[in-house]
């Protein structure tokens, strides 16, 4: 009874950490995309391919709507409203940032196309745009890999070898 009982805690405790990992994993990308979001906005640069916010799904007859990063996703959730205790309605609701487009709302608070713009944005109409296959080949997922690579062909531009015999 006792061992059954801290095998519980045990797993209980496990289960803890994981969740709180999960959750920290979710912040740091949160808390990335808003420095790049932050770094874009003071550059002047636009975002057109959401690559700072997070984007919405596609909708018939509508463009895609690209959310603050801090939303986590961007759909209209029932707490899409108050996202970090704030008001965030404008910022991750789908809907509520789609009815912000310029030419629907008033120009001193409308949200401008992707293409001019940080998020929250309105991408490009006509364009689907998707977020990548985790499974997808990336140079982070074989970063060592290049290294031995670039490393191999350094040492081949460097080394000397004995010119090759003329032929007569």
């Amino acid at each position: 009874m006792v061992r059954a009982s801290i095998a519980l805690c045990l797993a209980a405790m496990v289960l803890v950490v994981q969740v709180e990992t999960v959750a920290a994993a979710r912040r740091d990308q949160a808390v990335r995309k808003m420095i790049a979001a932050h770094s874009l906005e003071k550059a002047g640069l636009p975002d057109p391919k959401c690559a700072t916010g997070v984007i919405g799904s596609k909708e018939v007859g509508k463009p895609q709507v690209c959310c603050a990063g801090y939303c986590g996703e961007c759909s209209d959730y029932p707490t899409c409203a108050s996202v970090r205790g704030q008001n965030s309605t404008n910022a991750c609701c789908k809907t509520q940032v789609y009815e912000m487009r310029c030419g629907s709302a008033p120009a001193n608070v409308c949200l401008k196309k992707c293409t001019e713009s940080v998020p929250p944005c309105i991408m490009e109409e006509g364009e689907v745009f998707t977020t990548p296959d985790p499974a997808q080949r990336t140079a982070g997922g074989d970063c060592n890999k290049a290294v031995e690579d670039w490393r191999a062909k350094a040492a081949a531009a460097v080394s000397t070898t004995a010119a090759p015999a003329a032929s007569s």
